[in-house]
């Protein structure tokens, strides 16, 4: 059966559609009485009514995979055509000898996705894709310049950092990332993802118990928040460097608490969702109910009631804290 292609069929869609004039279109199935037909555009009623014939039909060659760039190029989301796509290329490299011409394949297939990538950055199976592409070509020499390609036009693209940390683990480049946090961190120090990096590739290259890490890091850290001390990121970060110690040690952190505590500006900074003196109490009261004693668990339960005004987006969560402070002294005092 000859498929005419639909009018508003781009140059390369009538390409692809010519090549299946022995194709018969399998049109969508919306039953016998639908009560809302989607009107879908012409062009992708061609494409999709071709791609579900071969899907039935199993073929998967050189015009099936052109078929599937055309479904992609309508829904870049269409996690069926990204899958055919990865077995049509299987396939075809079965049928490929030299090893390679077969990596070429690949590599070409790798290039299409960075086109793709830049069109549709936060696609979760483009990513995906990607990451298939470097499995069968068994190395990343270009990957993290490219993924930093990527988040130069949006720093905390959730689907790029993911990848990211996918090739740092499956091979390796350490030695670098540290500098690229750094050169973040000075362009946006509100970047969580970047903090998050950091955290990320210390607990898999260092001992995140080492004194010597935990004290450079404290540092590091307050002096990030000296420069936004409302930005939850360093405040956050600090957290995660003391909570596997028990918040235990390092009076230079409680210091700092003290003295953003005492500091009862009630506004927090540009992009940040609570004041400075929120983050430092909300710190606090984790290393003084740290000290396990009667004095540092009302200390602690105190500075609850207090964050209930002075965080008060979060005041049921203060309250929770609160209450479980007071079940908690209340056992303390029982036992003496």
């Amino acid at each position: 059966v000859a498929l005419t292609p639909r009018p508003m069929a781009t140059a390369a869609e009538s390409d692809v559609l010519a090549l299946f004039t022995d194709t018969e279109p399998l049109p969508q199935d919306d039953g016998p009485t639908p009560v809302v037909r989607i009107a879908y555009p012409p062009a992708f009623t061609a494409v999709m009514d071709i791609f579900r014939r071969v899907l039935l039909t199993g073929e998967h060659s050189e015009r099936t995979l052109r078929l599937s760039q055309q479904v992609i190029e309508h829904n870049a989301a269409n996690y069926t055509a990204w899958q055919y796509r990865r077995r049509c290329i299987s396939a075809i490299c079965e049928r490929i000898s030299n090893e390679e011409a077969q990596l070429a394949k690949w590599r070409e297939e790798l290039q299409y996705t960075s086109s793709t990538c830049i069109r549709n950055p936060k696609n979760y199976q483009v990513w995906f894709h990607r990451r298939c592409c470097i499995e069968r070509l068994g190395e990343a020499a270009d990957e993290l310049d490219f993924i930093s390609q990527v988040l130069a036009e949006d720093p905390k693209n959730y689907h790029a950092w993911g990848h990211r940390q996918w090739v740092l683990k499956m091979f390796g480049s350490w030695e670098k990332e540290l500098a690229y946090v750094d050169l973040l961190l000075m362009q946006d120090v509100r970047n969580n993802s970047a903090w998050n990096q950091r955290y990320f590739v210390l607990s898999r290259t260092e001992d995140m118990r080492s004194v010597e890490l935990v004290e450079r890091e404290v540092a590091y850290a307050i002096s990030h928040l000296e420069a936004a001390p409302s930005n939850q990121s360093p405040w956050n970060y600090i957290r995660g460097l003391l909570e596997p110690l028990s918040f235990r040690g390092y009076p230079q952190v409680r210091e700092l608490c003290v003295k953003y505590a005492e500091k009862a500006e009630g506004k927090a900074g540009e992009g940040d969702s609570r004041p400075a003196q929120a983050n430092a109490l909300a710190l606090l009261v984790e290393l003084v109910q740290a000290d396990g004693e009667q004095a540092g668990l009302q200390r602690a339960l105190d500075l609850c009631v207090q964050l209930q005004q002075a965080d008060s987006i979060r005041v049921n969560y203060w309250r929770w804290r609160e209450q479980a402070l007071k079940q908690q002294l209340g056992a303390e005092v029982q036992a003496a």
